[in-house]
């Protein structure tokens, strides 16, 4: 896996979105979102990276991660249990949205990811 982080559609707009501010607020969400959103979100990631991608598509997922790696959103982050229900929401849905652009290749970099940054907590079934 290439650990590029860099992209095009959001350059100028690093204050409130870059890769590596993504990485952190995946690593420090944690089991607290469960892993199939986790997926999702490291599955979006992905994509966004993909030239194949269509720019519509990376605009609904800039704004998807972008929404997710703030901490104060419609629910705040760090409410207990709920906090994050709304950020797993989008990120399925925007899964869902996009589902016929995403490849087999874009899922297994999303599980390499995980499996790179939470070893062998990360435990995901597909079915």
């Amino acid at each position: 896996m290439k650990e590029d982080y860099q992209l095009t559609i959001v350059n100028g707009k690093e204050k409130h979105y870059s890769p590596k501010m993504f990485i952190s607020k995946l690593k420090n969400s944690g089991t607290q979102l469960g892993f199939k959103a986790l997926h999702g979100a490291a599955t979006l990631f992905s994509a966004i990276k993909s030239p194949d991608m269509p720019k519509q598509n990376k605009l609904l997922i800039a704004g998807v991660l972008g929404y997710f790696i703030l901490p104060t959103d419609l629910l705040a982050d760090f409410l207990p249990a709920v906090g994050l229900a709304d950020d797993a929401f989008l990120i399925m849905q925007a899964i869902s949205t996009i589902s016929s652009s995403i490849t087999d290749e874009m899922k297994e970099e999303g599980h390499l990811i995980l499996k790179k940054m939470f070893g062998e907590k990360y435990e995901y079934n597909q079915q």
